[in-house]
């Protein structure tokens, strides 16, 4: 049957009504109607070119590892085609520095991020392959912030009922332009894994999601606890996990259960132990507010209880951060009445699940209070319209730290210590300016005994200890040709025990002046850190050092971007960099000039 129609691409419910005489109507079928959108292309791209030469520099610096040429280049684009029922999608972002700085491998060209996406929407489900940087959305025992480079088949329905996917990847990050761009033919860099999630109830899909996963590889990235030999040794194993989540109430109420067992090995493949099995828990209850819920006197709020236990010997190659060894309950409570928000939490951790004689056993109790109060003001009238809006924040955070009496010498150390954090800080906000003030301080109570074995001291107490930090930053951009951005941060650190201090002090701004508009424009920045060292104790030498470092730069825009035209522009630019130390013979002073061009193009195209 065709049916000529101007609905946009999509899928309907499409209904065969039959309209009788005497007045009834009956409906004879009904069925998904999917609507194959056009032939259609959709790309856009952004690069930067640029390049510069060094016509000077000081005499007594060592610029023997850096060309007079330097060269860096950016490219991100994107791209969407799609013909009937068929879509292919692709993004890249790519980085080129001629002195490699900073690039992992050692290569000119660094590819950051990159996916090629080839999928089919049908009426019920989308089914496709990707290649690339691609990430698994689940947060859970196995999978955390969990994003490499793989090999990903996917199908899931249009309503996420179904969601399914299996992946091969390669274990360690990288951002290689010409190796392992989607798998590696090195088996001890390989991962392959998957996911499923559906929902059994079809008129209420919320009641019950049933989840699986699974993940196997093997890696040289070291987790929570491992056995590190050196940085080529290979952990690896296989986990395997199930969960059950169920929402009621109009999404008021949330509830997740997690069960996870892993087989895996934590010291090296060839190195003590075979692999471990052990396993991991989680539950979660969510409350929120809504229409189901009382309000409790606030706009809104949400509630969070959770329990968490985590196995000596529970791994996931996709989770290496996640501590093992490890019991913990957490309660929070956020919401929020009018200008003011909170967030509530409470915590409790106990390491040493199992119980064992020769592990020591640790417990941390943790509390703390964050408060944000932003009024609605009008900047216009008033006092307001000299101070500003203002945005008000403060926290209080308790924690407290202790081990089981007798576990001294299991562990080499003595642990029974407090830290509270107190913080207050505000921000005024106007038209043209801003600026802002912040006070922390961190006293740690330190209760703690020397630990004695031989008769040699193994373990001395720090002490108590108590740190002050100030924060002050302002933001004065009176029109589109100038803008300044100076900062202050102080910081006091004293161990009370022995006398030492440390002090720190680091200012500066930075500036951006329009001299000819949308010609010529400079830049200027300017950073001074000092670091005072003062010991308790005489038989050592109190110490300070001295940072400067600032940068400037004219740029002369030549040419300015059009619609897919190039922009250019010219620069002259120079640094300058010195270090004093009181004590050690580490005093520095450099400077260089540089001169370049940027050559900078963006696009896009629709049709």
């Amino acid at each position: 049957m065709t049916v000529e129609s101007d609905l946009e691409p999509g899928n309907y419910e499409a209904y065969v009504v039959a309209y009788y005489e005497d007045g009834e109507v009956e409906t004879l079928t009904e069925t998904m109607l999917s609507i194959a959108p056009k032939s259609h292309t959709q790309w856009s791209i952004n690069s930067t070119l640029s390049t510069q030469y060094r016509v000077d520099e000081d005499d007594q610096a060592d610029y023997s590892n850096s060309d007079h040429w330097q060269s860096n280049a950016a490219i991100d684009g994107a791209l969407t085609y799609q013909n009937g029922n068929a879509r292919v999608d692709a993004r890249i972002q790519a980085i080129y520095d001629s002195m490699q700085q900073g690039h992992v491998p050692e290569n000119q060209w660094q590819l950051a991020d990159y996916q090629a996406t080839l999928s089919h929407d049908g009426d019920q489900y989308s089914t496709g392959i990707q290649v690339g940087n691609n990430s698994v959305e689940q947060e859970s025992l196995l999978f955390s912030g969990y994003q490499r480079r793989s090999i990903n088949l996917f199908s899931k329905r249009h309503d996420d009922r179904f969601k399914a996917s299996l992946f091969g990847a390669v274990s360690e990050t990288t951002n290689s332009a010409g190796e392992d761009l989607f798998w590696t033919d090195e088996q001890q860099n390989q991962t392959v894994g998957g996911t499923l999630s559906f929902s059994p109830i079809s008129n209420h899909p919320e009641r019950l999601i049933i989840g699986a996963s699974y993940v196997d590889g093997k890696g040289t990235s070291a987790g929570s606890g491992f056995t590190v030999i050196d940085s080529d040794t290979v952990y690896g194993g296989h986990s395997w996990g199930l969960s059950l989540d169920s929402i009621w109430m109009n999404r008021a109420l949330w509830l997740h259960w997690e069960s996870a067992a892993s087989d895996f090995d934590s010291d090296g493949l060839e190195y003590g132990d075979d692999t471990l099995n052990d396993n991991a828990s989680k539950f979660l209850v969510q409350l929120n507010s809504g229409e189901a819920m009382p309000t409790l006197g606030l706009d809104y709020w949400q509630l969070n209880l959770q329990r968490q236990r985590v196995g000596e010997y529970f791994y996931s190659i996709a989770n290496l951060a996640l501590p093992g060894d490890l019991i913990s309950h957490q309660a929070t409570f956020s919401g929020g009445a009018g200008s003011l928000s909170f967030n509530a939490d409470l915590q409790q951790q106990e390491t040493n699940e199992s119980d064992r004689s020769d592990r020591a056993t640790r417990k941390m109790d943790y509390r703390g209070l964050d408060l944000y109060y932003t009024p609605t003001v009008d900047t216009g009238q008033g006092v307001w319209s000299t101070l500003g809006a203002p945005s008000l924040n403060a926290y209080y955070h308790f924690t407290k730290n202790t081990q089981r009496d007798g576990d001294q010498l299991l562990s080499g150390m003595d642990i029974d210590n407090t830290q509270q954090e107190y913080s207050i800080g505000f921000t005024l906000s106007h038209d043209t300016w801003n600026w802002g003030l912040s006070y922390a301080r961190v006293d740690v109570e330190d209760r703690s005994e020397a630990v004695m074995q031989n008769a040699v001291e193994i373990y001395t107490p720090l002490g108590d200890t108590t740190n002050h930090m100030t924060t002050f930053q302002l933001g004065w951009y009176p029109n589109s040709r100038f803008s300044i951005t100076p900062q202050l941060q102080w910081n006091r650190y004293r161990e009370k025990r022995n006398g030492n201090e440390q002090e720190t002090l680091n200012a500066g701004f930075d500036t951006q002046i329009g001299l000819i508009p949308r010609k010529l424009t400079m830049n200027l920045n300017y950073f001074y850190g000092r670091f005072d060292n003062q010991y308790g104790n005489p038989v050592y030498l109190d110490s300070r050092q001295d940072t400067h470092t600032g940068n400037l730069q004219l740029s002369w825009k030549a040419i300015e971007a059009q619609s897919r035209k190039p922009g250019l522009d010219l620069f002259l630019k120079g640094s300058y960099g010195r270090q004093e130390d009181s004590i050690n013979t580490s005093d520095y002073e450099n400077w260089q000039i540089l001169m370049g061009f940027s050559v900078y193009w963006s696009g896009n195209n629709e049709g």
